[in-house]
């Protein structure tokens, strides 16, 4: 599990997407799907899901829309039983990795 401060993890974001954190991208553990912030806001998803839990558990009937080819996006949720969020900030808060040099 790779670990960072709050402000480590908003310069990373920053350094990798821009300030804009809405173009933030990042990627679900289980399936490897690739989201960002403003997936999240079109599926109707509240802001403490970003990065958390795949888009896939609002996406819904807007899979296609966000892109999804094969099996993601999913249901994952990153506070079930099995935490396989990868990146822990702050000692506290379990995330997705930002999908660093993928598109």
């Amino acid at each position: 599990m790779t670990e960072m401060t709050h402000a480590e993890w908003m310069a990373k974001g920053t350094e990798l997407f821009g300030s804009d954190q809405m173009n933030w991208k990042f990627v679900c553990p289980c399936c490897g799907f690739i989201q960002t912030a403003e997936d999240y806001k079109a599926a109707g998803a509240s802001s403490d899901a970003v990065a958390f839990s795949c888009v896939g558990r609002w996406a819904g009937s807007k899979r296609e829309a966000l892109g999804a080819k094969g099996k993601g996006p999913c249901n994952y949720a990153g506070g079930g039983l099995f935490r396989l969020n990868p990146v822990l900030v702050d000692g506290k808060h379990q995330v997705f990795a930002f999908a660093e040099g993928k598109l």
